[in-house]
């Protein structure tokens, strides 16, 4: 008898012992396991939105206008691609009379210019406005290719026949890679230090280390209280396609 009850009691005791040592060894292993477990986080918070300076507008001649705006992102280590925006222009009462839309990228800690190109209109702009279309999305990359532009220090001169203001330089593209479009900025500044006059134009296909020239013409355009021409040459190395590697 003795025997059979030391059976009886060892096997009701063996059950609520497994439960036990399963909880605890289930707890004890998860914690160690929640020690060198790898957790997603995001690779950067609360990023700087763009500064956008306002937006200068300058007439060409009657009803001939262009606009610039300069915008800076001063994230460090966080770029932008394929980000919408849009210029809108408005006549004394308020009303739109043009717009244009057209994407733009962003370097880290890049500063540039984004321009309106050359429009008419029969009634006189009294107000512009510059905007991104919707929220951007940053990205931190791990790498991003180097492409150094270099601009000449351009000349420029009055053209009689026919009347137009011109602008003559070059510009080189020391990399490595064939850049299948560069876009040069052109900025018109007055003796006050105020823009005047913008224009921009695309250069495509430009091989590694090539030096080119332009010439970019304001026709019918007399500027008489020129001071200085800022050029710039941007281009998209967010972009794969626009970066062609030689073949060996």
């Amino acid at each position: 008898p003795l025997l059979k009850w030391l059976l009886i009691i060892t096997l009701v005791a063996v059950f609520p012992t497994y439960f036990i040592s399963k909880n605890v060894s289930e707890k004890i292993w998860a914690d160690r396991f929640k020690q060198g477990a790898i957790e997603a986080k995001p690779s950067f918070i609360d990023p700087k939105e763009p500064k956008i300076s306002s937006v200068n507008v300058t007439s060409l001649g009657t009803g001939v206008y262009a606009a610039v705006a300069e915008i800076s992102n001063e994230n460090l280590d966080l770029s932008a691609n394929e980000v919408p925006y849009e210029f809108s222009f408005f006549n004394s009462r308020k009303e739109q009379i043009h717009s244009f839309a057209g994407k733009l990228f962003l370097l880290p800690d890049q500063n540039k210019y984004i321009t309106a190109p050359t429009f008419k209109t029969l009634e006189p702009v009294a107000y512009a406005n510059f905007q991104i279309l919707q929220k951007i999305s940053w990205q931190k990359k791990l790498a991003i290719p180097t492409v150094k532009l270099m601009t000449s220090v351009p000349s420029y001169y009055q053209q009689i026949l026919p009347q137009a203001f011109v602008v003559e330089g070059d510009f080189s593209n020391l990399s490595p890679y064939t850049l299948n479009q560069v876009r040069l900025t052109f900025v018109l500044l007055n003796s006050a230090g105020k823009i005047i006059g913008v224009s921009q134009r695309d250069e495509s296909t430009v091989a590694p280390f090539e030096r080119r020239a332009y010439k970019q013409l304001w026709p019918g355009v007399y500027a008489d209280d020129l001071k200085s021409v800022k050029i710039t040459a941007d281009t998209n190395v967010l972009n794969p396609i626009n970066l062609v590697t030689e073949s060996p």
